[in-house]
C-alpha cells in the first residue's frame, strides 16, 4: 500500500520541515511522512557537519586544505537541496535551478538521495 503524500514546507535556513508555511524562504514539497522524516535526518546530518566545520575553523594548526569536514557539510547541503528538488513543486525546482547548487550534481530521475 502506497503512503499518502502530504504538503510540507522545507526551510533550509532554520533546518525545519513544517506542515504549514511559516514565513518566507520555504520550499513547498509533497512527500510521505517517511520522506519528510528522512529530510529531517539529513538536516541533523548537515547541522553536525556545520559544527565540525566551525570547530575545525578554530584550530590554528590545521591547514585549510584539510577539507574533509567541509566536504561532509557540502554533501549534506547538496543532499538537502536534491531532496527538495525531487519532492518540490515547480517553483521550488525553478528556484534551485536558479541557485545553481545542483549543477555539478544534476539530478537524474532514477537517482535517489
Amino acid at each position: 500500500m502506497e503512503e499518502v503524500k502530504r504538503v510540507y514546507y522545507v526551510d533550509p535556513a532554520s533546518k525545519e520541515v513544517l506542515p504549514t508555511a511559516e514565513g518566507q524562504g520555504n520550499f513547498r514539497i509533497e512527500a510521505t511522512d517517511q520522506e519528510a522524516a528522512f529530510i529531517r535526518r539529513i538536516f541533523e546530518e548537515e547541522y553536525n557537519a556545520e559544527l565540525e566545520t566551525f570547530v575545525r575553523a578554530h584550530v590554528p594548526y590545521l591547514d585549510y586544505s584539510y577539507k574533509e569536514k567541509n566536504d561532509h557539510y557540502d554533501r549534506a547541503l547538496i543532499a538537502i537541496y536534491g531532496l527538495i528538488y525531487k519532492f518540490g513543486d515547480e517553483e521550488a525546482r525553478r528556484h534551485i535551478d536558479e541557485m545553481g547548487i545542483l549543477n555539478e550534481y544534476r539530478l537524474n530521475e532514477k537517482k535517489d538521495f
